[in-house]
């Protein structure tokens, strides 16, 4: 893995007065880049870096095909995680769709010579638990559009904008499908700490569908927020305080 390919995926790395403890690398939900995370920077705290995870399809990598498949993504994705991880401790979090590539991501490193500290799932279903709600990418542009505005996160002004839905609508239909055709029933092992966020509002993960990633390790959190699907936005400080402190448990 050259250090050119490695950087497609994730932003240079920031410099720091203090040692590092841990990396922090976060996978965007749906349609979104990794830019979306730049104020977790000043809220996890010394010791710990944030690395986004920039995906094909949008931000700097804009004029790149989005892919349609979570496991075509860890294919692509897992060599360029563990080269940047380096020899610190790391944790994985990933939000709706990237909280699929992320446990994804965990299912592939677990067995290798540096596993993840953690696994943080927030705002999903868990790929072995079928689906309560319709297959959104294969709606119609009318329907789907109804359907991300109930989601929030987007501005209804973008989704009246027909510019807008022309350059960003495949990006989300890629996203959703290689969510939504995603399933394993394969669990982390004991090594690897699962941690399941949800909000309590939440119209794409009920608190029910999240309790259900127990299902998937042998040492497993699950904690409910307040607020809707976006809560790990609304509630950073204490979503937060819980990865940090999964950050530095050894």
């Amino acid at each position: 893995m050259s250090v050119i390919s490695q950087n497609l995926w994730f932003p240079p790395e920031r410099s720091v007065t203090s040692p590092l403890d841990a990396r922090l690398f976060c996978v965007p939900h749906g349609g979104a880049d990794g830019s979306v995370f730049q104020p977790w920077h000043s809220l996890v705290g010394p010791g710990i870096e944030v690395v986004p995870v920039q995906l094909p399809g949008r931000g700097i990598r804009l004029a790149e095909p989005a892919d349609h498949s979570i496991v075509r993504l860890r294919e692509r994705l897992a060599e360029p995680i563990a080269q940047r991880a380096g020899d610190l401790p790391y944790v994985l979090f990933g939000h709706s769709m990237g909280a699929l590539l992320a446990y994804e991501l965990g299912l592939a490193l677990q067995d290798g010579p540096r596993p993840p500290a953690a696994v943080v799932v927030s705002g999903t279903v868990p790929p072995h638990v079928p689906r309560s709600t319709p297959a959104m990418h294969l709606l119609p542009d009318e329907e789907f559009r109804d359907r991300l505005g109930a989601l929030g996160g987007i501005p209804p002004e973008l989704l009246a904008e027909k510019e807008w839905l022309d350059l960003f609508l495949p990006v989300l239909r890629a996203d959703f499908e290689a969510a939504e055709t995603y399933r394993t029933p394969s669990a982390l092992s004991a090594g690897v700490r699962l941690i399941a966020l949800g909000g309590a509002d939440d119209p794409a993960a009920s608190p029910a569908e999240v309790e259900r990633w127990r299902e998937l390790g042998t040492d497993v959190t699950v904690r409910t927020f307040p607020g809707g699907h976006f809560f790990p936005f609304e509630q950073a400080d204490q979503v937060l305080a819980l990865v940090s402190a999964a950050c530095r448990t050894r």
